[in-house]
């Protein structure tokens, strides 16, 4: 499975902040206060894709919800092999209530020269939780989710991940104007699939993180079966 670009003529439903019910974006701002990365302290993060500056938020919804599957796709690099076992994203709501979800919708795909490429994998949830972050974009207070999932093990490289919330409405996922890497793509089935420029106008990047651990490189852990077995034998 790969996620391919598709020409579409796009009629956006947003100004000056403020959307319909099944807009494509909740912006683009300006917004009144500044973001801030909720996720930085954490220990566990091995990709920090960053926090939102309140630019815009762009639409995440399974087609139940208005008839048109939505989701973003961004990319990001791991240096070394990595388990992957968590999901963090800032994200507001189009009538501002909560919850925004119950669940997230993660796969995983190869990168393919600064796109999206081949299919990897589809995580598979074990935890899902949401908290209030005390930022308020266009009138709706922000929620930070948190995902977790069986472990997701790559190696070195770039990666990206689709996203797609889900919930009962269209929620959006807030974004920061500064690109890194290659800038999100998003698969929209009512208006196409490709860069968010294309659509938005504007490159940007989607506001998420990913927590897990490095793995051990071979030789290390045969070290330490080694410092293990040699612990044995002097007992």
């Amino acid at each position: 499975m790969s996620i391919r670009m598709i020409s579409a003529v796009v009629v956006l439903a947003a100004s000056a902040g403020v959307a319909s019910a099944d807009a494509i974006q909740i912006g683009p701002g300006p917004s009144g206060n500044s973001g801030v990365n909720p996720w930085s302290s954490r220990t566990s993060i091995v990709w920090d894709n960053g926090g939102t500056d309140g630019s815009n938020g762009y639409s995440e919804a399974e087609a139940s919800v208005f008839g048109a599957y939505r989701s973003t796709v961004d990319d990001f690099t791991l240096g070394a092999a990595t388990s992957i076992t968590g999901f963090y994203g800032q994200y507001i709501t189009f009538s501002g209530a909560l919850p925004a979800g119950s669940a997230m919708n993660l796969n995983f795909f190869a990168d393919a020269g600064g796109a999206p490429g081949a299919y990897i994998a589809t995580a598979s949830q074990t935890g899902y939780s949401e908290v209030l972050s005390g930022n308020n974009w266009f009138g709706r207070d922000e929620v930070v989710n948190h995902s977790t999932f069986s472990p997701i093990v790559l190696g070195a490289g770039t990666y990206w991940v689709e996203m797609q919330i889900v919930g009962v409405e269209n929620v959006f996922h807030m974004v920061h104007a500064g690109v890194t890497g290659s800038e999100c793509w998003v698969n929209y089935a009512d208006i196409g699939t490709g860069p968010g420029s294309a659509f938005f106008g504007a490159a940007a990047d989607m506001a998420f993180a990913l927590e897990g651990d490095v793995v051990p490189a071979p030789s290390a852990l045969a070290l330490l079966g080694l410092a293990g077995l040699a612990g044995r034998r002097r007992r």
